[in-house]
């Protein structure tokens, strides 16, 4: 059962300990791109071997003593800095985090002035989006959305959670934190930081598909459906997991509002059009893939490839040459 498909469970990436080694560089994904899917592979930044010293110093008592009570993700300069006012501590941020780390109870970030909290009786921290946590609490108003294969995920498209550099949405000429880049996907899709409302799932299909509402996505915001069907109809190969998505295909197209999908296909190519209207037809919603179709503002209709391969299905309704939906049905999706 999935993770956070009812209220109360576990968020995915909260609880994984099953862990395989990064495939070696070089190494083919196998007949299809997605087919081989590269799921629980052990973040690049954990650490595992001699369990750290967790002494508790004096000093740092009340400090950690808040810590475990509050048992933050993540903590930035600032909380530390108010922590140790609060106990009356004449120390220096820089040396108390120093030590922290030394002991074992803070974790260095791609991200600079935030740090990972790792609890009492935990050796690591294995949550995949920690980075981006850091990111949102040293910048609370920073604008971004899980995308591609994590917002797959956390709405019950993929069987097994992705654990590659997580893909993330952020809005036109938008900057990450320096040294954050490198460890995520980035997606950009043209839209703006206004367009950010419109690329969540709706409370309605929260409910709908009995997901927790509080702790959908790990409590981060993250694509719906609309937003993910743009995404792979504009970008197909920065999705990395076709070969396990095409087996939930009808459930994608089910959850997708077509008025909403609508408007966010307003800034997309044609062929970003024909795509998403297509990949409708492959979750057996034909008549609403040609009706979308027709609300293009374009008035040709080109031929349009999808994905990469030998193997090819043409589909005349929407001008698509498919060289990866299709074949990978044909092939039962084994990844």
């Amino acid at each position: 059962m999935r993770p956070d498909m009812h209220c109360g469970g576990l968020v995915p990436g909260t609880g994984l300990t099953n862990r395989l080694g990064l495939r070696p560089e070089g190494a083919h994904s196998g007949l299809y791109p997605g087919m081989e899917l590269t799921m629980d592979i052990e973040q690049p930044e954990a650490k595992r071997g001699v369990r750290a010293d967790r002494r508790i110093p004096g000093w740092a008592a009340g400090l950690l003593a808040r810590l475990a009570r509050d048992r933050p993700a993540v903590v930035t300069r600032e909380d530390i800095e108010a922590d140790l006012q609060e106990s009356g501590s004449s120390r220096d941020v820089d040396p108390t985090v120093r030590e922290l780390q030394r002991l074992g109870w803070l974790q260095a970030l791609h991200v600079k002035g935030v740090w990972a909290y790792v609890p009492p009786g935990e050796e690591e921290v294995i949550d995949p989006y920690i980075d981006v946590r850091g990111w949102k609490a040293r910048e609370p108003d920073a604008i971004f959305a899980l995308a591609g294969e994590a917002a797959a995920w956390h709405l019950g498209y993929l069987d097994r959670a992705f654990s590659g550099s997580v893909a993330v949405w952020t809005p036109t000429k938008s900057r990450l934190p320096h040294g954050l880049r490198a460890h995520l996907s980035i997606v950009t899709l043209g839209w703006s930081v206004d367009d950010a409302p419109w690329l969540r799932p709706t409370t309605a299909l929260l409910h709908r598909r009995r997901l927790d509402t509080k702790a959908w996505a790990g409590g981060l915001p993250g694509f719906g459906p609309e937003a993910l069907v743009v995404q792979l109809s504009a970008r197909p190969m920065s999705f990395r997991v076709w070969g396990d998505l095409v087996r939930h295909l009808e459930q994608l197209a089910e959850d997708c509002d077509v008025e909403r999908l609508v408007g966010l296909l307003g800034k997309q190519s044609s062929s970003a059009w024909q795509r998403a209207a297509y990949l409708l037809h492959c979750g057996n919603r034909h008549d609403d893939g040609v009706a979308l179709l027709g609300r293009r503002p374009m008035t040709n209709l080109p031929k349009v490839q999808f994905g990469e391969g030998t193997k090819t299905v043409w589909a005349p309704d929407f001008s698509v040459v498919d060289h990866l939906v299709a074949p990978l049905r044909s092939a039962g999706g084994k990844a």
